[in-house]
């Protein structure tokens, strides 16, 4: 009998009722819990809400009666609307693998996996970098989205054995249709607007076969575009850019998670768009470039279905003196929110022209990024 839990102790997922009932408590004894609960149930007292998910045998009714209630929630209190594309479109006679960008430690993957269930094709696999597993609470609440951890830190034989388990244990959920799978198409959020493909994730899925064509094609991949028309936790982005740009690298603070997690929950996020890709197809595509074939096609996809708002366009039109009307209510009320976050990250102590051009260059890379998908098309 196939094996469908991963083997190794501190690079798990969740999948047994043992280990979700586990998980839950855990989750609930936490500082993070603690914060969530109140802000996304106010009408309910704690023990009601933990009662309630006592009933629950897994992630996938913890996700449905739990987590799609409070998303509900945060996209009706703190956006203009979630808009879906492409969906409806794709088969739902198979599993797939959904590779998509990365702009929100907890929305992106919530929102693709939740629209999945509500369609009927039931929740995925969520692939989530042992980074976000050392702060209590994050690391219980990435396996109850269920979460599969990637090991990215250690030694590197320890980092490549893990990635072979992970590799053959996401193939397998989607070969025997057991789970869809979602992914970041690079480890960790973009921090300047610049969705970008890393040819080592497709590497790792690799692992699980020969890396040929054939092997790719029976992931069933498809890219996934999530935009924001307000970018989540943007100073904290450009905050970690700078100081990277500055010190060629950038250590976290204690806590620094949960404090990007509440950040991006709770704060403004204008419209919000899930584009669903197509199916990539390698035809002609030989064994030896497959890899980068996929990453291109990849980025084509992300790049072209990425929903371009108001915001995305004048940061555009500024950093290339485009012609655009600035006087209008709109473009008044984010040259504002511009300027309010320049403030934000100037009185930390980074300077103010440089925050302006990356806060702009997060917002207008995504436009760029379209042009050059169009630019590409034969």
């Amino acid at each position: 009998m196939k094996q469908n839990h991963l083997s190794a102790t501190t690079q798990r997922t969740v999948d047994s009722p043992a280990e979700f009932a586990l998980c839950r408590d855990q989750f609930f004894a936490t500082p993070l819990a603690d914060t969530i609960l109140p802000w996304c149930f106010p009408e309910l007292s704690r023990p009601a809400v933990v009662e309630q998910t006592n009933a629950f045998c897994g992630t996938e009714d913890f996700q449905f009666a739990y987590v799609n209630p409070m998303l509900q929630r945060i996209l009706r209190e703190t956006s203009q609307g979630l808009s879906i594309s492409g969906l409806d479109q794709l088969p739902t006679d198979r599993k797939f693998l959904f590779i998509s960008n990365h702009r929100c430690i907890v929305t992106d993957a919530a929102l693709v996996s939740l629209n999945l269930l509500s369609s009927g094709r039931g929740t995925c696999k969520v692939c989530v970098g042992d980074n976000l597993m050392t702060t209590p609470g994050v690391s219980e609440l990435m396996l109850l989205l269920n979460g599969v951890v990637i090991k990215r830190s250690g030694a590197r034989r320890d980092v490549y054995a893990n990635a072979q388990l992970v590799a053959a244990y996401l193939a397998r959920q989607i070969d025997e249709q057991r789970y869809s799978v979602w992914l970041s198409q690079s480890p960790g959020r973009t921090k300047d607007g610049n969705d970008h493909t890393d040819p080592a994730i497709i590497k790792m899925l690799g692992l699980a076969g020969a890396k040929t064509r054939a092997d790719f094609e029976k992931l069933h991949i498809v890219p996934v575009a999530i935009s924001y028309e307000f970018e989540p936790c943007a100073t904290h982005k450009v905050r970690e850019t700078l100081l990277r740009r500055t010190h060629s690298k950038y250590q976290k603070t204690a806590g620094e998670d949960v404090v990007q997690i509440r950040d991006s929950l709770v704060a403004n996020k204008g419209h919000v768009h899930l584009a669903f890709g197509k199916e990539i197809r390698l035809d002609g595509a030989a064994d030896t470039d497959v890899v980068q074939e996929i990453a291109d096609k990849i980025d084509a996809q992300i790049w072209s279905n990425y929903r371009a708002w108001g915001s995305n366009q004048i940061a555009h039109a500024l950093l290339t003196q485009s012609p655009w009307n600035m006087d209008t209510p709109y473009a008044q009320a984010f040259l504002d929110l511009i300027e309010n976050q320049v403030a934000e990250l100037t009185a930390m102590g980074l300077a103010s022209d440089l925050t302006r051009e990356a806060l702009l260059q997060l917002y207008a890379q995504p436009v760029f990024n379209a042009r050059r998908a169009d630019a590409s098309r034969p």
